[in-house]
């Protein structure tokens, strides 16, 4: 049986739909019929049912797609220690972080850790969805968070802070009409962290889920955002909406697998990546503000 087969009948089983594993496989979805169809006859069995839920496995292909789940498991396990003992400092190394990290604090330094490591290939993943470094998805995970997987090992940097940004004209003009940008589905009228602020009665609106999307907003005149102050305070049409102190928020943390830790073109962005980041702690922190 051709491995990639077996891999594109299982992301059939994932998505529920060939549509969907194909796009997710970056193929057409002719080509996953066609793996599915070639894999159907090697076996002689059929591996699929078609339900009004979408497609799912018969027993034949329940009993493939296990195996595949335990196979999968081996293969990252081995590819992950071999990659291990790497001392090259060549090679692909995939980072996950997000996006505006990378913009506004790698991509201003990446030159130099590029021409100190050229042969180093550089793979960023700025995607909403979070990447599992412990399959493989990414060897570097720079994250926002407060409790990383306990599969992973690095160093929490420091705690970055966030409070309310707004236009001056918006502020001015808007106050009794204030509306917060919203970034995820709430549940609650007044979620907890509007009561927390200034202005608990302001309603929020829509769901603008990257930092990005509600800081282009809140330039716009569409109302207050919640943002890290490294970006708010950064950003020339934007002021601070509020006299109170910055709250802390996540941690910053810039980790890998206990497997990948030697490896010398890990160990090698890990050094850049920690540098990159402490120098801008204070703008993190929001100590540089002049509110």
């Amino acid at each position: 049986m051709n491995w990639e087969d077996i891999k594109t009948a299982k992301q059939v089983v994932l998505c529920g739909n060939i549509r969907r594993a194909g796009k997710t496989l970056g193929i057409h979805h002719t080509t996953v019929i066609r793996r599915i169809n070639g894999l159907e006859n090697k076996l002689r069995a059929k591996l699929f049912n078609r339900t009004p839920n979408g497609l799912e496995p018969t027993r034949a292909g329940q009993i493939l797609f296990d195996f595949a789940d335990d196979f999968t498991e081996k293969l990252i396990v081995i590819e992950r220690t071999i990659m291990g003992l790497d001392e090259e400092l060549s090679g692909p190394l995939k980072v996950t972080l997000p996006e505006p990290l990378l913009n506004a604090v790698f991509l201003p330094v990446l030159a130099s850790f590029v021409d100190k490591y050229p042969n180093i290939d550089l793979h960023f993943d700025t995607s909403l969805s979070i990447r599992d470094v412990a399959r493989k998805e990414a060897d570097i995970a720079v994250r926002l968070h407060n409790a990383p997987p306990d599969s992973l090992v690095g160093k929490r940097l420091f705690a970055y802070t966030e409070t309310a940004y707004a236009t001056a004209d918006y502020l001015r003009e808007k106050r009794q009409k204030f509306r917060w940008i919203g970034w995820r589905r709430e549940t609650e009228d007044v979620p907890n962290w509007v009561k927390a602020t200034e202005f608990p009665e302001a309603p929020v609106f829509g769901v603008f889920p990257t930092i990005a999307a509600q800081q282009s907003a809140a330039r716009e005149g569409f109302g207050l955002a919640m943002l890290p102050c490294f970006f708010g305070d950064a950003d020339s049409k934007l002021v601070r909406a509020t006299s109170r102190l910055p709250t802390k928020s996540r941690d910053v943390w810039l980790l890998t697998h206990a497997d990948l830790q030697n490896t010398a073109k890990v160990k090698a962005f890990m050094r850049f990546a920690e540098d990159a980041l402490r120098a801008r702690r204070c703008e993190f922190e929001g100590a540089l503000s002049d509110n």
